[in-house]
């Protein structure tokens, strides 16, 4: 009995030698595999590391100066014969300045301060804080009649009726439901002219101003440069001007024969009364 359970171990452990060889390449070939599979994900690693070095190579802002181009700009002008976008056809650039010419701007200036000599410096803050109503442009380019009225209304009742309302009193649609309330067009002040530090009334800004803050956005009112073309953005100036108009108007600037009805109202007014 015992020899057979010497013989009956060493089968065993023979047994056991012979599955261990069999199994030695299978480890080595799994050991290899691994080692692969590391330095694959080691390169990925370090070709992801390149890669989010490239998205951040050095770029320009928008009009900002190169030395790289002989005119010192790092924005390029269009190649001759590029096709203009929709709503463009190349010949409106008067359309897209609403701000006067920084000549124009600093001679306006000047007039004011050597009419009023400044003894106070903070008087002439709201020059250094940002443009006044005297920088903007206050004649639109474009003739204004009765068509252009007509489409400056379409596109103020399809784009800025949900805030300003059809009159400009500030009370939207969306405004009913929570959103921010725009100024009053006929009674409330500028408030980019007042955060320049200046009290203007909006029924007396600029045309040029309104048609900046339709191109540009201005506080919780987003920009519609893509949305109006700019010849719209000038028609839609002028009919809120007419809006405001029908609002406010002084009696001087009235035809006579109106202030002469007006004053006859007036005055039958307070007879009954």
């Amino acid at each position: 009995m015992r020899t057979i359970g010497k013989h009956s171990a060493l089968t065993f452990r023979l047994a056991a030698t012979r599955r261990g060889a069999r199994r030695a390449p299978l480890r080595v070939a799994a050991k290899r595999k691994f080692g692969a599979i590391a330095v694959i994900i080691c390169v990925c690693q370090l070709t992801s590391a390149c890669q989010q070095e490239m998205a951040r190579q050095p770029s320009y802002h928008p009009l900002e100066r190169s030395d790289f181009f002989t005119d010192g700009r790092a924005s390029r002008p269009l190649v001759e014969g590029t096709v203009p976008w929709r709503g463009r056809d190349g010949g409106e650039a008067a359309l897209l300045v609403y701000r006067r010419s920084p000549e124009s701007t600093d001679a306006a200036r000047a007039a004011a301060l050597v009419a009023k000599p400044v003894l106070d410096p903070l008087s002439v803050l709201p020059f250094l804080l940002g443009p006044g109503p005297g920088d903007y442009v206050d004649v639109s380019p474009i003739a204004i009649d009765k068509p252009a009225l007509e489409r400056g209304r379409s596109r103020f009742n399809i784009y800025c009726s949900v805030c300003h309302d059809n009159l400009g009193t500030g009370n939207g649609k969306i405004v009913e439901r929570g959103y921010l309330p725009p100024p009053n067009y006929h009674l409330d002040y500028s408030r980019g002219f007042e955060r320049r530090g200046q009290k203007v009334l909006l029924r007396e800004a600029p045309i040029g101003y309104f048609v900046e803050v339709i191109t540009r956005g201005y506080g919780g009112m987003p920009d519609y440069a893509s949305q109006v073309a700019p010849e719209d953005r000038w028609k839609i100036a002028a009919y809120i001007r007419v809006l405001q108009r029908s609002q406010w108007m002084p009696l001087k600037n009235l035809p006579a024969d109106e202030r002469d009805r007006i004053r006859n109202e007036l005055k039958r007014g307070e007879e009954q009364k």
